[in-house]
C-alpha cells in the first residue's frame, strides 16, 4: 500500500508527465512600448502629468520637463521627450493639438495630445494590434513617387533617344543617296574627260 506521502507527491502537478513548469521564460506582452505607454497613462500617481482626454480617445501630456524627469525614467530607460515622441510616431500615433507656426511656449506650460485609433481608454484588448512601423508611411509614399517620376523621366529620355536614332537613320540614308549620286556624276565626268582626250589625240595624230 502506498504511503500518504507518496500519494501526495504523485498527485502534485509537477510530478505528472504532462505538466509544464512555468519558469517565466515566455515573452511578456507588457514589455513592449505600447503596453508601457498604457501603464503610464493609467498610473494614478501621475495623472497631473499624463492622462486620457475626457472621452478616452487620446492622451495628454502636461509639463514636459516634469514628465520627462519623473515619469519617463520610471517606464523607459531614458528621460528624453523627443525620443518618446519619435517612438509614438513610429507606432502610428499622431499629435492632436497643433501649435500655431512661430509660437513658442515654455516647456512647463506645453500641452501635448496624441491619439491612435486603437489606443482607447476602454479598449486595452486593442493594444496588441498597434504595431511598430518599419518605415514612415509618408517616406514610403514620397520615395515611391520619386521612383515613379524617375522611371517616367527615363521612359521619356528613351523615347527621345529613339526619335533621334530614327532621324539619324533618315539623315544617313539621304547622305548615302547623295554620295552615290555624286560618285555617279564624277564617273560620268571622268568618262567624258577620257573621251575628250581620246578625241583630241586623234585630231592631232
Amino acid at each position: 500500500m502506498d504511503s500518504p506521502l507518496s500519494l501526495l507527491i504523485s498527485a502534485s502537478p509537477s510530478s505528472r508527465p504532462d505538466a509544464t513548469p512555468n519558469n517565466g521564460s515566455g515573452a511578456n506582452p507588457l514589455g513592449n512600448f505600447v503596453h508601457k505607454l498604457h501603464n503610464m497613462v493609467v498610473d494614478s500617481m501621475y495623472q497631473h502629468l499624463i492622462s486620457w482626454n475626457y472621452i478616452g480617445t487620446s492622451f495628454i501630456v502636461c509639463n514636459v520637463l516634469e514628465f520627462s524627469r519623473d515619469v519617463l525614467p520610471k517606464h523607459f530607460k531614458h528621460n528624453n521627450f523627443s525620443s518618446f515622441v519619435r517612438q509614438l510616431n513610429m507606432y502610428g500615433f499622431h499629435k492632436v493639438n497643433k501649435s500655431p507656426r512661430g509660437s513658442r511656449t515654455a516647456a512647463e506650460n506645453q500641452v501635448w495630445e496624441f491619439s491612435h485609433p486603437k489606443f482607447l481608454r476602454d479598449r486595452p484588448d486593442l493594444l496588441d494590434q498597434i504595431k511598430r512601423k518599419t518605415l514612415e508611411t509618408e517616406v514610403i509614399r514620397r520615395e515611391t513617387g520619386d521612383v515613379y517620376a524617375y522611371v517616367h523621366l527615363l521612359q521619356l529620355q528613351i523615347s527621345d533617344l529613339g526619335a533621334q536614332v530614327t532621324n539619324l537613320n533618315d539623315t544617313v540614308g539621304v547622305l548615302v543617296k547623295e554620295l552615290n549620286e555624286t560618285r555617279r556624276k564624277q564617273a560620268i565626268q571622268q568618262q567624258m574627260m577620257k573621251n575628250m582626250m581620246t578625241y583630241m589625240r586623234r585630231l592631232h595624230g
